[in-house]
């Protein structure tokens, strides 16, 4: 499938892709590996990176050679890469005696456009001399950041892919990433040696995603909530650690989710189980920790909830970006808890280098920062990663949407300091949660604390709240914990004992709750089986929420004869585009974005079957009032 770089254009684009035209820089990319040079990119997850190596294999004399971090990231893009009509093999660990020499004969032959490699595998014992016997067009480093210590995703073997400028010197190199601020780019660019690269540093907004922060009050409830608006449609959770995640799994087990748990201590084959299970549509949620994602390709994940406060805003950003792929409307929701960033902060103290324990914390505090902002979340990402968003209102976050304000908690503030000085800064939170709301403990009634002043002072307000405010108030350094005991005391700061004088005031972020209303989808005449509510309406906007429907479960039928993901064969994206216009013939079909000359000669005439069958059962329908 070879091609000259002069026919470089928007016909290839369309007749191999399906696609009308490039996304932003993504044609400036193209030409530039194509004219030779070294490249660096970062693009957001979703901007078409793919695309910007996957172009120029189909169009360079060789083989372009991608380097990728999880084998079953590359089986996933190799499958899709053959879906599109490309050419594409890859050599891992997984691979059999036959398959690996069907790739290398494949490559010496020129049938091959894309070789898909783990950095382990570029780093065995005479790999690197077989790819010196063929025509390599270039690499592709995707995941870049991988080699930069700086990056929240380092892979040491990654520092090897350094040699490929020394062991191939007039072959372009083309390095991607997701996520990279000014420090982690220098490294990047360093450590694999580019020579003066083509640089582009595309814009992290995805205006397709919507930002909410939540105070994390009871945990359980606002999972359920949540999901009670999700319509079934797939996302994924974070929790912090292996043991959250399993509980959660199986708390939404009990209320008839499903749901299945994903970290690092299961095994190879369980992990890969709950992957495919998710990537064919036959569970809903994972609950993972950050050691799922990386490997997923999944464009219809419709939303990402981090359950407990991320290590930085990178991996932050990382994860959120896995909702939404397709460019159809996806949720982003973070239940923020002090008592988190506590924990966290106790895991550092653990470290025994110095400077992992400065970069660390100074990560943490950023983090923070973003869950207690009072300004667009948006703003907020785009400004760690050196962009300005030029908009007031971005109209797709919580604070946006005016939901989030900062209250005056000084009077709470100093009912609490109060409570840590009155009973001698030698009880823990939950006795004094006690103290304030007048409960009638043993604990209390022994040491007479019902008799101080400050004992019921704050009955007003549930036990939560006074939880909450005391770890705010060691967060932002009002009180400390007792350096002299191994349990964990709080006593009043420095800047607590301005707060009691009345020097310094405190405040506390006013989340509005979790929204459990479910927007009304467009009304029609019911026709049998209905697909989600929620896919309905990011139809509605753009054509028949209906047909979106019949689409889809077509979609899902031909997949299964196929025994391919769904979303493998079309994107909601395209399938959205595909109800708006209604083609009846495969030339039409062939204008929908997404459409390429090898699919639509594959699944086309199933799809116009579809739309036909539709609209003839469907005559003069109109919208109900």
């Amino acid at each position: 499938m070879a091609n000259e770089p002069d026919n470089l254009g928007v016909h290839l684009l369309k007749s191999v892709f399906g696609f009308s035209a490039f996304r932003p820089y993504q044609e400036d990319i193209i030409k530039a590996i194509c004219r030779g040079e070294d490249v660096f990119a970062v693009m957001p997850t979703g901007g078409g990176k793919s695309l910007c190596y996957q172009f120029p294999a189909v169009v360079l004399e060789g083989v372009c050679v991608v380097i990728s971090p999880l084998l079953s990231l590359m089986k996933d893009q190799v499958d899709s890469a053959r879906e599109t009509g490309l050419r594409a093999a890859t050599i891992n660990s997984t691979t059999s005696a036959s398959e690996y020499g069907n790739a290398l004969g494949a490559m010496q032959r020129k049938e091959l456009d894309l070789l898909y490699i783990s950095p382990e595998r570029f780093n065995s014992p005479g790999f690197v001399e077989k790819l010196l016997n063929n025509t390599i067009s270039f690499f592709a480093i995707d995941e870049a950041h991988c080699i930069s210590e700086w990056g929240h995703q380092f892979r040491p073997d990654y520092l090897q892919l350094g040699r490929i400028a020394e062991l191939f010197p007039g072959t372009p190199i083309a390095a991607f990433t997701a996520t990279a601020t000014d420090r982690v780019a220098a490294d990047i660019k360093s450590r694999l040696g580019l020579r003066h690269p083509f640089e582009i540093r595309a814009s992290f907004d995805r205006p397709n995603l919507d930002y909410t922060v939540l105070r994390k009050d009871d945990l359980n409830r606002q999972l359920l909530d949540f999901l009670k608006t999700a319509d079934g449609q797939p996302g994924i959770i974070y929790r912090g650690t292996r043991k959250k995640v399993e509980e959660t799994a199986l708390m939404l087990k009990k209320h008839g989710i499903s749901a299945l748990p994903y970290h690092a201590g299961m095994t190879t084959e369980e992990r890969n189980a709950v992957q495919e299970s998710f990537t064919y549509d036959r569970v809903q949620v994972v609950v993972a920790t950050i050691a799922f994602g990386m490997g997923i390709d999944k464009p219809n994940v419709r939303f990402v909830i981090h359950g407990d406060l991320p290590k930085n805003i990178e991996g932050y950003y990382q994860e959120t970006g896995r909702a939404g792929r397709d460019g159809a409307p996806a949720r982003c929701l973070l239940l923020f808890g002090y008592q988190d960033v506590l924990l966290q902060n106790s895991f550092i103290e653990k470290y025994e280098d110095p400077q992992t324990r400065e970069v660390t914390r100074a990560q943490l505090k950023q983090m923070i920062r973003y869950a207690e902002s009072d300004e667009c979340r948006r703003k907020a990402i785009l400004r760690y990663f050196g962009e300005e968003y030029p908009n007031e209102n971005c109209g797709h976050c919580d604070y946006c949407r005016g939901a989030i304000k900062h209250v005056d908690a000084t009077v709470d503030a100093q009912k609490a300091l109060s409570a840590m000085q009155r009973t001698g800064n030698r009880f823990g939170i939950g006795h004094l949660v006690d103290v304030l709301v007048g409960a009638k403990t043993e604990r209390i009634r022994k040491f007479a604390h019902d008799a101080l002043p400050t004992y019921g002072v704050g009955k007003d307000k549930p036990k939560k709240y006074w939880h909450f405010l005391f770890n705010a108030l060691i967060c932002k350094g009002a009180a400390r914990m007792r350096p002299d005991t191994d349990y964990p005391i709080p006593q009043t700061a420095e800047l607590g004992f301005g707060i009691l004088r009345g020097s310094e005031t405190f405040e506390l972020i006013d989340f509005a709750p979790t929204e459990t209303k479910k927007r009304p989808a467009k009304k029609t005449r019911s026709r049998g089986a209905r697909g989600t509510a929620a896919a309905r309406r990011y139809a509605a906007d753009s054509g028949d929420s209906d047909l979106f429907d019949v689409l889809r479960r077509r979609r899902t039928e031909i997949a299964a004869a196929y025994h391919i993901p769904p979303y493998r064969i079309f994107s909601d994206s395209t399938l959205l585009d595909m109800a708006e216009r209604k083609p009846m013939t495969l030339d039409e079909l062939l204008q929908v974005s997404g459409v390429g000359e090898y699919k639509m000669e594959r699944y086309g005439q199933d799809f116009l079957d579809a739309i036909a069958e539709y609209i003839a059962e469907s005559p003069g329908e109109e919208e109900l009032p």
